[in-house]
């Protein structure tokens, strides 16, 4: 136990920028799902890890949509460059895939929104513009559920989705009744407008249920859901300029690329590989259960490499690839590898950026609670976990993707605000705003007060999301006004007063709560440590081989 303890957790912090606090939060000893409250805003944040930071790093915000058994109210998240919260929602119910594309000249935030049966979502597609206001929902064509896999909007203004449908088919070949019923993996190209289907391709009419490599088990014997036989799980698709589609299969091991018409062009990986790996280590064919396929250009794309799936590991850790194929020869070659820092493995999910502009790669861990930003060739430049590495391969708190992109968010509700009279404070946030540098205290004598006759008394720069404002011997009617770097006033708060109440507060020394915090910490990290002594070695060692 304690040697699992030093080289899955201690030696990694011990070689980033190592802290006591980071030991604690990464043992789990936080919990699940650290959170941070707050008082001007109802909803909690995932507390993040930062274990590196580098400036160059892309100046973007990070797009996530948390959810699993410790995360009661999911929804789709954004965080700044640093860690703290920009915007949350959690009116949509579980989210998958948010992320910012361009419509018709427009900046959207887009998501999946629906249920989730374990195998496929079923679902609609969501477009909201930079107040957070919907203003696009898309649907399945032919009365089809939306699956939460893929909603890519290609240059040509259309929607790319997946859709599961379960189907009968003969499941002989892999053990299965002749009878049996699988989950189709089909994708449809929508135009966003009117809703109209323009293509639509099926994974049964092109590959063999016997080319899968994931057991069948007991499944198939029903159309109910869970029951069906997930032989192919398509979990991505793409097009390029020339119109042809890009699509990974997690469980046939395949990359493939279908043309405007339908048909098969190639294969990368799997039974049906068309490639020659020139690969020193045979990794450019050889990724296994792996996620989110995209066209960097005509001969270089990207892939999430598992390399597990819930039962099975064929890999010691999970990474990204950038690799290139070469039509002429048909020979495929690595050209870059993204190792998960530490070595861990997340056994579903994930997803790797190229950043325009900066080159460097974005990766979002997917099961495991965690995202890294790379430099084209590999060296892990910025690394946060929102979720404690112990607890990684349960995936008790994850996100489907994550993303990095620019973005600008002015919400047209006004500021929250949480007044204590006490203190002589006031705590105020501004969910989804981007442009907020600061906060000016304004103060009128009449609560109806026109604009003009408030008068500025103090400024508070912004202080992540939440800021709290001290408000010493200001009197009268006051607000709070978000302002931008130029000095522009975005937004204002409700009015709100004081009352004269002083402060009975008794606190401790900060030195002093500090020492009684790291001792509790403490205790609780050797009890934690004995009581897992305690339950037995062998069956740590168990699952870890698992």
């Amino acid at each position: 136990m304690a040697t699992w303890l030093v080289f899955w957790f201690v030696l990694p912090l011990l070689a980033t920028a190592f802290s006591w606090h980071s030991l604690w939060y990464e043992l789990g000893l936080f919990g699940a799902h650290p959170t941070i409250q707050y008082e001007s805003f109802y909803l909690e944040s995932p507390e993040v890890d930062v274990l590196k930071w580098d400036p160059r790093c892309d100046d973007g915000y990070v797009f996530l949509s948390p959810r699993g058994h410790f995360y009661p109210e999911p929804g789709p998240l954004i965080y700044d460059n640093a860690g703290s919260l920009v915007w949350t929602e959690n009116r949509f119910g579980m989210a998958m895939d948010l992320k910012v594309q361009r419509y018709k000249g427009q900046d959207y935030l887009t998501f999946w929104a629906g249920d989730d049966d374990g195998t496929r979502g079923l679902g609609s597609y969501y477009m909201l513009d930079s107040s957070y206001e919907i203003i696009h929902v898309v649907s399945a064509a032919n009365g089809r559920n939306g699956d939460l896999h893929e909603f890519k909007i290609t240059e040509n203004g259309t929607a790319l989705i997946t859709v599961y449908e379960i189907c009968q088919a003969d499941l002989m070949s892999v053990g299965g009744p002749k009878d049996g019923w699988v989950y189709d993996g089909l994708f449809q190209e929508i135009d966003i407008e009117t809703g109209e289907l323009l293509f639509e391709w099926r994974a049964l009419d092109h590959y063999r249920v016997e080319e899968t490599y994931f057991d069948i088990e007991e499944k198939g014997h029903s159309a109910e859901p869970g029951d069906a036989f997930d032989y192919f799980h398509i979990n991505s698709v793409d097009k390029n300029a020339d119109g042809n589609y890009l699509i990974s299969s997690r469980y046939m091991h395949t990359i493939t690329c279908i043309s405007p018409t339908g048909t098969i062009l190639w294969v990368l990986g799997g039974k049906r590989n068309m490639f020659t790996d020139i690969s020193a280590d045979g990794s450019a064919t050889g990724f296994t259960w792996q996620h989110n396929a995209r066209w960097i250009s005509d001969g270089v794309l990207t892939v999430f490499d598992n390399g597990a799936h819930e039962h099975l590991r064929t890999s010691d850790h999970t990474r990204g690839y950038m690799i290139e194929l070469d039509f002429e020869s048909w020979t495929a070659t690595t050209l870059h590898v993204y190792d998960s820092p530490g070595h861990f493995s997340s056994h579903s999910q994930g997803s790797v950026q190229v950043l325009p502009g900066s080159d460097n790669v974005f990766i979002g861990w997917g099961k495991a609670s965690a995202y890294t930003e790379f430099s084209l060739d590999g060296e892990v430049l910025c690394d946060t976990h929102w979720g404690p590495r112990a607890l990684f391969w349960f995936g008790w708190v994850k996100s489907y993707r994550a993303y990095k992109y620019s973005w600008v968010g002015r919400p047209r509700s006004p500021p929250d605000i949480a007044v204590n009279d006490e203190l002589r404070s006031v705590h105020v946030s501004w969910n989804g705003a981007t442009d907020v540098v600061g906060w000016l205290v304004q103060r009128a004598d009449d609560s109806n007060a026109l604009d003009s006759e408030f008068e500025t008394v103090d400024y508070v720069p912004k202080e992540g999301f939440e800021t709290t404002v001290g408000l010493g011997d200001i009197d009268g009617h006051l607000r709070l006004v978000a302002i931008d770097s130029s000095g522009e006033e975005l937004g204002y708060s409700n009015v709100f007063t004081l009352s004269h109440t002083g402060s009975n507060i008794l606190s401790l020394p900060a030195s002093m709560e500090d020492s009684l915090q790291h001792m509790l910490i403490a205790a609780c990290a050797v009890g934690a440590i004995l009581a897992g002594a305690w339950q037995g070695r062998k069956r740590v060692l168990s699952w870890l081989h698992y």
